[in-house]
Parts: structure tokens; sequence; C-alpha cells
């Protein structure tokens, strides 16, 4: 419990001081077309998304529509949740929402294969945006439904928002006696 409390206080300070570095300052770019914040959120997810995916890969179909108790999320719903908000934070900066988007996958999306799927597909296509997203104007003000962000606040949401369901489902995985393919 402790190192997960100086983990998110390590998230917190992080994300202060990416708000507070100027925009012009992030302009500079890796060598391609991305912005700078963009290309390190696009690194920073793939490295979730390898972790995220390799753990849905292990946790048995059986255990897909375990949850720790009643109302919160099942393990399944926790990966839907992953994939759909990688599409919902990217919106805001220009991403398309794929063809068919179904805003009740958390409920409707059961399938193992499919989950997996889907959430491989929701990292590609964030990876392939991030790689291309080159607007380095980072402190356009974006109202989201649950609040008002800047585009590179919008950006630090993409990249933690992983991080916390990666914690999330690493603890489901556990507490299913479940070790992470990477921890092996």
């Amino acid at each position: 419990m402790k190192r997960f409390s100086i983990f998110i206080s390590v998230m917190f300070l992080c994300s202060l001081m990416i708000n507070n570095i100027p925009a012009q300052d992030m302009n500079k770019s890796s060598g391609n077309s991305a912005s700078f914040l963009a290309q390190l959120v696009a690194d920073d997810l793939q490295g979730s998304a390898k972790k995220i995916t390799d753990l849905a890969d292990a946790v048995p179909a059986e255990n897909y529509n375990w949850r720790p108790e009643e109302g919160v999320r099942s393990v399944s719903e926790v990966y839907v949740h992953i994939a759909m908000s990688n599409y919902f934070f990217l919106s805001f900066l220009g991403e398309k929402m794929p063809k068919g988007f179904d805003q009740d996958a958390e409920k409707n999306m059961k399938d193992k294969k499919e989950i997996i799927a889907f959430l491989k597909q929701s990292f590609s296509d964030a990876q392939k945006f991030l790689s291309g997203y080159n607007d380095t104007d980072y402190d356009t003000i974006v109202e989201l439904p649950f609040g008002k962000f800047s585009k590179k606040q919008i950006l630090m949401l993409a990249a933690t928002h992983a991080h916390e369901h990666l914690g999330q489902s690493i603890a489901y995985a556990r507490a299913n006696h479940i070790v992470p393919p990477w921890s092996k």
C-alpha cells in the first residue's frame, strides 16, 4: 500500500511539472512528425499496452466476469474500459472514434478474444494517432464531461489512465492467483 501511495504521489508531481512546462519548450521533435510530448506519451503507452494485453491474455476466460465485489468493474469491464478510454481521451485531441463504436461496450463485450483484439486495436490506433500528432498548442483548454483540461493534461491523462488500470488489473489477477507474465 505504501508503494502505491508513493507511485500516486510521483505521478501527481509529474503531472504538475508537465503542466508548468511552457509549450514552446515541447516543440522539439524526435525526428518524426509527432510533437515531443505526444511522442513521450506514445512511448509510455507502448509499455503499458504490452503489459495490459499480456495480462489480459494470461487471465483465463472464466475469470473475465470476476469482480472483487458488487458495484465495481469486472475483469472484462476493466479491459474494455481501458480500450474505450484510449479513444475517449484522444478524441478530444482530434482522434476519430472507430466505426460502430459501442458506448455500452463495457456491458456488451464478454468474449476474451474480442476484448483482447479491441484492447490491441485501441493501443495501436493511439500509437498511430500520437506518432502523427504535431499540434504543439498544449495550453489550449478543452472541455471533457468531467472538467476543463489543457491539451497537455489530456495527453498525460491518456498515459496515467492506462497505468491506473494496469495496477487494478494486476491486483485483480493476483487476487485470482494469476502471476503477471513479466514477473514470473
